[in-house]
């Protein structure tokens, strides 16, 4: 991170863009609404918004300083959870220059970037009885029933099962 130095904003801009790669969070969240990846503009706009402080300027250059590049990798942190810039603005109003180091250090995730997620995989669990679930991935298709009985019946056969299981299996008449 920057040690120190003030920066342009063109700077900052780049600054804050390697540091959201470094952390994995460039692009992350984004929902096309978002810019992943602030620009000139945006820093600028969340100045007015009061999410980044007012930069010192010299003669007719703007410079920002460590704690502008916080706010800003604290601002992209929050949204890329899917937190609104209103629920931002307020999570960060009054922040120490630590608290915002170490929200943007919960949020960040190196070993993810440049990995693509894994599609999320929906369960559905059934209660075959106390104690004993089934757990089927959506979209599971089961083929031959009376084969996956067969592996299913094996599998229990496998575990120490409960009383009440030996019990419910002696009134249907299995072993």
């Amino acid at each position: 991170m920057n040690d120190g130095a003030e920066l342009t904003l063109e700077e900052l801009v780049g600054t804050v863009t390697a540091e959201l790669e470094r952390l994995g969070l460039a692009g992350a969240g984004a929902d096309g609404r978002v810019a992943p990846l602030p620009d000139a503009r945006t820093v600028r706009y969340y100045g007015t918004l009061g999410l980044v402080d007012r930069p010192r300027i010299e003669g007719r250059t703007a410079r920002y300083g460590p704690r502008h590049l916080r706010q800003l990798l604290a601002v992209k942190a929050l949204q890329a959870q899917g937190v609104p810039l209103a629920d931002v603005q307020a999570r960060l109003y009054g922040r120490t220059d630590a608290e915002l180091a170490a929200l943007v250090a919960s949020a960040a995730r190196p070993e993810d970037a440049g990995v693509p997620q894994a599609p999320a995989v929906l369960w559905r669990e059934i209660a075959v009885a106390p104690g004993l679930r089934l757990q089927v991935a959506e979209g599971f298709a089961a083929g031959d029933p009376e084969a996956l009985a067969r592996r299913l019946a094996r599998a229990l056969e496998h575990l120490s099962l409960p009383d009440e299981v030996n019990d419910e299996k002696k009134k249907e008449g299995r072993p």
